[in-house]
Order: C-alpha cells, then sequence, then structure tokens
C-alpha cells in the first residue's frame, strides 16, 4: 500500500522549479533575478518609471523617476514585498526604500 505521504516526498514547490527554469545567469545574480522579477510584480507601467538599484542587508533600494510616484508605490510596498518573497521561495526582501 502506497501511502499518501510517499507520493509527496519527490515534488517540489512551484517557485523551486520556476527559479531553477530560469537561465543560469539569473540565479547566479541576485540584483539580476530582482530587477527581472520587479517588472513582472509591478507591470509595464511601473517598471517603466522605477529601477531596482540595489539590494542590500534585506532592503530592496527602488530608483523611481519622479515624486509623484512616491505615494503611489507606498501604498503598493507590503504587496510588492509579499509577491518577490512569494517568487523566490523565501524572505528575501524585508522592506522597500524608494528614491528618487
Amino acid at each position: 500500500m502506497i501511502r499518501k505521504q510517499d507520493l509527496n516526498k519527490n515534488w517540489s514547490d512551484l517557485s523551486s522549479v520556476l527559479f531553477e527554469s530560469l537561465p543560469e545567469s539569473l540565479q547566479n545574480d541576485q540584483q539580476e533575478w530582482l530587477s527581472y522579477h520587479w517588472n513582472l510584480v509591478v507591470g509595464k507601467e511601473i517598471a517603466d518609471i522605477s529601477s531596482i538599484d540595489k539590494m542590500a542587508q534585506g532592503t530592496l533600494h527602488v530608483r523611481v523617476q519622479g515624486k509623484e510616484w512616491l505615494p503611489a508605490l507606498e501604498s503598493l510596498k507590503k504587496k510588492i514585498i509579499q509577491e518577490i518573497n512569494s517568487r523566490a521561495g523565501k524572505k528575501l526582501v524585508e522592506k522597500i526604500k524608494l528614491k528618487i
């Protein structure tokens, strides 16, 4: 008799499978990985006016083209952090710091 637990032991979670399917160059470079996923998470309009500056000690530094975008992005920070961490399969980003 096969137990349910035995059936699941060889399965990976979806985020790890997706991460492993990325080209090696993206897997090895955290900033490139973050930039790639930033564009997917925030969408075209926000991606066009923002870019990843750097990642340091759990803080994602994001450069924005104009101060008018700061209030809109402030309200989305929590959702963006959750989505990026979900895609990474771990707590990669603790906070986002926006700058012009």
